[in-house]
């Protein structure tokens, strides 16, 4: 390269101007209109720059100044600053640390960053391990070729008296789940919660205030766009008006600061508009959406983070490793699977064992501060969430199913489900219910156990003509089918053109559940069954009842598809 005429100007942009390397090439491209592969690269530059003898950038720090910086950055680590603000703040205060030697630094306090799975503790001598040379790991990937092996796990194994006792207590937590949706004590699931499935898609809310916000969208026919701009327009307008709660506002502002949001907006005021269908529904929808509004506005700034956890317990971020690192063994050692299964009493139990492993947490329990205890709860929701993303990357998460038998014959006896007559008995027995009771009944002897012989939901071997004759679809595997949207559905929302669900049961039930998995508000006007001819042409079957389902099923094979026609009301 020809460097004769270039010293100069490389002297005024490195030394006057202070510009680094990168904007100094940059310099050259725009201004000298070249192309950076004919230029130096970085290293190029400062050799050229030393051969000048222009001035080094590099600061040179004393032992005095090193150990000074040092502490400083171990100071704010004590007080969990992340090393990004750390960095930003010792830049603020004038150390001029280069990102090198601030690094250098960070590496001489041992301040790693977050350890492997399962809070590892460092090693006992406190040295880091170094990593084997090339031929060492050549040596050590044809080993293990040789003798294939698994990490440990996490846990020891369940045995199978421990995971029938699990999963009967699933069991039961699913029964008692139905009985008080039936009774209308518990709102309803619309997702999975633990390892409770959702109920089935259709559900009605117990209360109009219980309307989630999907089906409010449904109902005022908002996509995601118009639905995030009318929650800004919202929150506006409670700021404006100083409203965080419905039942805080003074006569009339609640209602007032509702119809300026109407007034406001485009889509609201024609949606909305009292010549337009289904105005109480829709009604319903503004206010669940308002009171969502002012909830999260009151809530905003409320949550806490691990640091800010840390710094209420006065924990320096080691510390707080080896607390959750203590809980953390203690739900392996239980082979922890969640709260729900676990039952409130042992998980207190769980809690105790964990606050006996730290001075500090006895500390806080003894005290019983609301806000210190709020930042232990935190850690031990965290130390949880690891625990269980550790198990599910290893593949070691048991997937609990509910027994199907033997059961408790008292299930069967249950006032709340089978009181009235039988013609009522479909309507009084939830779905998801039935369907474990009609699970287990394929599988009992009745004719060794004469309590379950009697009067019940089971068909007996000596049929009684009272009784309501209903046929139960075979269980087994849930069949796995695609679904798509045809083009004469009538939506207000979006909805994709195809999705996969899954039949629980080869019944009419269960099709229009997964019909209906990406949007429980809507209508299953009509299900076809799809079989695709050897020419590349499609037949349509339209199914409506169970024996059209199963003759269909028969008919497709392995690849199973439907076509659905779905309506939500909404449109005129």
């Amino acid at each position: 390269y020809d460097w004769s005429d270039k010293e100069e100007i490389c002297r005024k942009l490195y030394i006057d101007e202070q510009k680094n390397t990168s904007e100094i090439i940059q310099y050259f491209v725009e201004h000298f209109n070249t192309d950076p592969s004919e230029l130096p690269c970085r290293k190029g530059f400062h050799r050229q720059f030393q051969a000048w003898g222009f001035p080094s950038r590099g600061k040179t720090w004393d032992g005095d100044q090193a150990n000074a910086a040092s502490a400083r950055i171990r100071e704010l680590w004590e007080q969990n600053v992340n090393q990004k603000d750390i960095k930003s703040m010792m830049d603020e205060e004038g150390w001029e640390l280069s990102t090198y030697d601030f690094t250098k630094l960070w590496r001489k306090n041992n301040l790693r960053l977050r350890n492997e799975h399962g809070y590892k503790a460092p090693s006992a001598d406190g040295k880091k391990r170094k990593r084997p040379s090339a031929a060492i790991e050549d040596a050590m990937a044809e080993q293990l070729v040789e003798t294939p092996s698994r990490p440990e796990p996490i846990s020891a194994p369940m045995d199978a008296e421990e995971a029938a006792a699990r999963a009967q207590r699933l069991f039961e937590i699913q029964v008692e789940s139905d009985q008080r949706l039936q009774a209308r004590k518990r709102r309803r699931r619309i997702r999975g919660y633990g390892h409770l499935p959702p109920d089935a898609a259709g559900t009605a809310p117990r209360y109009a205030s219980e309307t989630s916000l999907d089906e409010c969208k449904a109902y005022l026919s908002l996509d995601n766009e118009t639905y995030v701009q009318i929650r800004k327009e919202f929150t506006a307008i409670c700021e404006e008006h100083g409203i965080l709660k419905k039942t805080e506002c003074a006569e009339g502002v609640w209602e007032d600061s509702k119809r300026q949001l109407i007034d406001g907006n485009a889509h609201l005021s024609a949606v909305m508009h009292p010549l337009q269908p289904e105005l109480d529904k829709k009604n319903v929808a503004l206010e669940c959406l308002a009171a969502d509004v002012t909830k999260r506005m009151r809530v905003t700034g409320r949550a806490i983070t691990i640091a800010d956890a840390n710094n209420i317990l006065d924990l320096n971020p080691t510390e707080s490793k080896a607390v959750r690192r203590a809980f953390y063994e203690i739900l392996a050692a239980d082979k922890f699977e969640s709260r729900l299964v676990s039952g409130e009493d042992h998980w207190n139990e769980l809690r105790q064992q964990w606050y006996q492993t730290s001075e500090k947490l006895q500390q806080v329990v003894a005290a019983n501060d609301p806000n210190k205890m709020r930042a232990v709860d935190l850690l031990g929701r965290d130390t949880m969430k690891r625990f269980r993303e550790d198990r599910n990357s290893r593949g070691e998460r048991i997937h609990l199913e509910p027994p199907t038998a033997p059961m408790d014959p008292s299930l069967l006896t249950d006032p709340q489900i089978l009181g009235g007559t039988d013609d009522d008995l479909d309507n009084k027995i939830p779905h998801s219910l039935m369907a474990q009771l009609a699970q287990a009944s394929s599988q009992l002897s009745f004719d060794l156990d004469p309590a379950l012989a009697g009067s019940g939901p089971f068909a007996t071997s000596v049929p009684d003509p009272t009784m309501p004759t209903t046929t139960i679809a075979p269980t087994g595997p849930p069949i796995t089918a695609y679904f798509r949207l045809a083009p004469t559905s009538q939506l207000s929302t979006v909805h994709p053109r195809m999705w996969l669900g899954k039949l629980s049961t080869p019944s009419v039930h269960a099709l229009h559940a997964a019909a209906l998995s990406k949007l429980p508000t809507a209508r299953v006007a009509k299900v076809q069954g799809l079989v695709k001819n050897e020419d590349g042409s499609e037949d349509c079957w339209l199914v409506e009842s169970v024996d059209e389902l199963l003759a269909y099923l028969a008919e497709a094979g392995e690849k199973v598809s439907f076509q659905v026609v779905l309506e939500d009301g909404v449109f005129v």
